[in-house]
């Protein structure tokens, strides 16, 4: 703990506290949060968003992983009526049923999260079914990448999984002096939302396998892609890859589209029978 009584940021959990009101003021504004809804809240930390979203009159329910920071907060909030502050590890915390358990079928998430725990989250982001709205704090080379369009060289796991299921857009810029410790690097808040209707495959949990897959070797072409990363060694089968899908075969996973990517997880699941 410092000499002001404030516990000092963790590298090990990769904190940056967020210090600037006018960027909690607008991030609290985006979410569009209101006396009614369900607000959850990802690592508040010192609480400089869990202070203006309790304002809106939304219930806000704020997951710490940190012990030292759930005291502090719990101190700070006791007094309001519609704010909780929950000890646990999101990575654990099924949200649907959170909200569930609360009376609510709809959420809204916000979330400043630790840079090494940034595609952990993001990429559950698709099976939260009942999370009509988040918005994520992430470094600005990450939301670059994630905005890309499919296809693209800077493109990624990242990329496809979130754009099969969800709209995207950049919301705020967040330079480095709006938090303690000052990282090295900018940030950007992104806003989520599933995508209406929807695009990608039922199946997120196998598409996502079948994309770590692809993407593990993305500067090979998908025959031997497929051949190498997949264990499918008979040429005949990649050409009945490439005849039902519709995708040439000679292309590598940066090049495809979402629709090909789409054609390519279902020629692949009768295929191989997965």
């Amino acid at each position: 703990m410092s000499k002001n009584g404030r516990h000092e940021a963790k590298k090990s959990l990769g904190q940056n506290f967020l210090i600037s009101k006018e960027i909690a003021e607008k991030i609290v504004s985006t979410s569009g949060a209101s006396r009614g809804g369900l607000v959850f809240e990802i690592g508040p930390g010192r609480g400089a968003l869990t202070a203006p979203l309790a304002e809106t009159g939304a219930r806000v329910v704020a997951f710490e992983i940190d012990g030292r920071l759930v005291g502090d907060l719990e101190t700070r909030f006791v007094r309001l009526g519609n704010v909780e502050i929950v000890h646990a590890d999101i990575r654990e915390v099924d949200l649907d049923r959170e909200a569930r358990n609360r009376g609510f079928d709809s959420y809204t998430l916000i979330g400043n999260i630790p840079y090494n725990l940034t595609s952990t989250i993001l990429l559950a982001l698709p099976g939260r079914l009942l999370c009509s709205k988040s918005l994520m704090m992430v470094q600005r080379e990450v939301a670059e990448r994630i905005l890309s369009s499919p296809g693209e060289r800077n493109c990624g796991i990242l990329t496809v999984f979130l754009q099969s299921y969800m709209d995207i857009a950049k919301e705020i810029r967040v330079l480095p002096g709006s938090f303690r410790p000052r990282p090295k690097v900018e940030s950007v808040v992104l806003s989520l939302s599933p995508a209406l209707p929807g695009r990608g495959p039922d199946d997120r949990e196998a598409y996502l396998a079948f994309l770590k897959l692809a993407f593990s070797q993305r500067r090979k072409m998908l025959s031997s892609l497929f051949r190498d990363a997949f264990g499918m060694r008979d040429a005949g089968i990649h050409r009945r890859l490439g005849r039902e899908s519709g995708v040439e075969m000679k292309n590598r996973p940066e090049q495809l589209t979402l629709e090909e990517w789409f054609r390519l997880f279902g020629a692949y699941r009768q295929v191989s029978g997965n």
